[in-house]
């Protein structure tokens, strides 16, 4: 989740709170992190946002992934961005979670 929020920034120009609050995806590639009875790779498996397009779904299904939905893809992402151009801090907190993002 953390390179997804890194690559809007640098690669898509988002700001940090636009990152913050973009869909993101998971997949369970790295399932051993997760934890659980089962700890065997979920090769194919991706979680993605309950708002992710019909279309992006046929998408991914026609490429053979197996997909899960949730009101919640991932846990509260907190960032400052430091904008040294402008002398400013720019402050992101996802809407997963109870944080916040200040600079000063």
């Amino acid at each position: 989740i953390l390179l997804q929020f890194f690559l809007n920034v640098v690669a898509f120009g988002m700001t940090v709170q636009e990152s913050t609050e973009a869909p993101n995806l998971n997949s369970d590639q790295l399932w051993l992190s997760l934890g659980g009875e089962d700890r065997k790779p979920k090769y194919g498996n991706i979680l993605l946002h309950e708002s992710t397009p019909f279309y992006v779904r046929k998408e991914l299904q026609g490429m053979g992934y197996r997909l899960r939905f949730d009101d919640r893809t991932s846990g509260p992402i907190n960032a400052i961005y430091f904008d040294w151009e402008h002398g400013s801090f720019w402050g992101g907190s996802s809407n997963h979670g109870e944080d916040y993002g200040i600079g000063w």
